[in-house]
């Protein structure tokens, strides 16, 4: 145990895909190893990135990954996917629209198979980002499944929650009925080439004023588009500003 505690800080990818394994599959010595990794583990920043399917999330980490990768941090990102009806395991299909963050030896992709879980993660992706802490991953990026109004787990897990809809989507009105709204910290229309992009920013700006946030950050609607890279330095730079907002005030730097 202890030497595989070793190799998971120095970053060995054998030892991090094997206690991977081990959680994911909730074999023997997967509770013992997250114990003896604890003191190892709060450093990493994260980031959770929720929306419905086909709003263009995977599209959206892999151009974050790169901006985090550009200002010299390292980055794990754990990629909910539907169950395999076949294996039960992943489908794998967020890695195809991340190739240029997965060619980088300094991100980490977990790409990880609901298992029947409804609240948008697997059930051991807590457990996953733990053992990406503690290898040293400045930021951890968390992709829900995308299942609409079930995707409140992230809320457990995430320090920052972003949340994409796109025009011409009727998520506003889904994410009031589901309390998306309440949970999430940055809201951002992407594909914000599309038809009606700026109404959607008006009108989710008017819904927010209509439910007060719970403490005194600003919540704030960004137009972006990740194709061209519109918007995602302004993303970028909010995304840090809520760090530090928590970091001045939440004990410890807790999730909010």
């Amino acid at each position: 145990m202890t030497e595989r505690v070793a190799g998971i800080v120095a970053g060995r990818l054998g030892d991090i895909a094997g206690a991977m394994r081990a959680v994911e599959n909730q074999t023997v010595p997967a509770r013992p190893l997250l114990t003896a990794l604890r003191p190892y583990v709060g450093r990493a920043h994260r980031i959770g990135i929720t929306g419905p399917p086909g709003v263009g999330k995977s599209t959206f980490i892999s151009r974050l990954a790169g901006l985090y990768r550009s200002a010299g941090l390292s980055v794990g990102v754990i990629a909910v996917d539907p169950s395999s009806p076949s294996t039960g395991g992943a489908l794998l299909g967020d890695r195809l629209r991340m190739e240029t963050a997965a060619r980088d030896s300094d991100v980490f992709i977990r790409s990880m198979a609901t298992r029947g879980t409804v609240g948008g993660l697997a059930r051991q992706a807590a457990g996953v980002a733990d053992i990406l802490d503690a290898a040293g991953k400045s930021v951890i990026l968390f992709e829900t499944v995308g299942v609409g109004q079930t995707e409140f787990d992230i809320a457990t897990v995430a320090d920052t929650i972003l949340y994409l809809c796109m025009p011409g989507s009727g998520d506003i009105i889904q994410s009031m009925k589901a309390g998306l709204m309440e949970i999430g910290h940055i809201f951002i229309v992407h594909k914000a080439d599309l038809p009606g992009a700026a109404l959607m920013q008006a009108d989710l700006e008017a819904v927010l004023g209509m439910r007060p946030a719970k403490d005194a950050w600003t919540r704030r609607v960004w137009l972006a588009d990740s194709l061209s890279g519109r918007g995602l330095d302004d993303i970028f730079n909010n995304i840090k500003a809520h760090q530090d907002f928590l970091s001045k005030n939440t004990p410890d730097g807790e999730s909010s």
